[in-house]
């Protein structure tokens, strides 16, 4: 039982450190290039919506299907580069955060794996 707390604890405390690493990177990268924070994450236009919900339609079905975390990562990292381009493309600058967020996700998830915090 005390194996079992000691992990959650970890496993929490992993979290804690990536929330807080992309909070204050966010921040920096919001102050240094004078980014606006908008009230809601939009889309760009028709072509940027539905690109996205198929985007995610597909990784649900890879997930629950056929249960490859690995494709299933890669689809995420796919629709975080997918946003990223179509904020670009729309010349907004908001496309740096998604940019940022999805390194630190990949790190997330790389030190995780690598250290077993979330593999099973």
């Amino acid at each position: 039982m005390n194996i079992i707390l000691n992990d959650i604890y970890q496993f929490i405390l992993y979290i804690v450190v990536f929330i807080l690493i992309f909070y204050v990177s966010e921040k920096t990268a919001r102050k240094k290039w004078n980014i606006v924070r908008k009230p809601e994450a939009e889309e760009v236009d028709s072509l940027h919506k539905w690109g996205k919900r198929i985007l995610w339609i597909f990784f649900f079905v890879t997930w629950v299907f056929f249960s490859s975390w690995l494709k299933s990562l890669l689809i995420i990292m796919v629709i975080g580069l997918f946003d990223a381009y179509m904020q670009w493309k729309s010349g907004e600058k908001e496309y740096i955060i998604t940019l940022i967020g999805l390194v630190i996700f990949i790190v997330f998830i790389t030190f995780g794996y690598s250290f077993h915090i979330l593999s099973e």
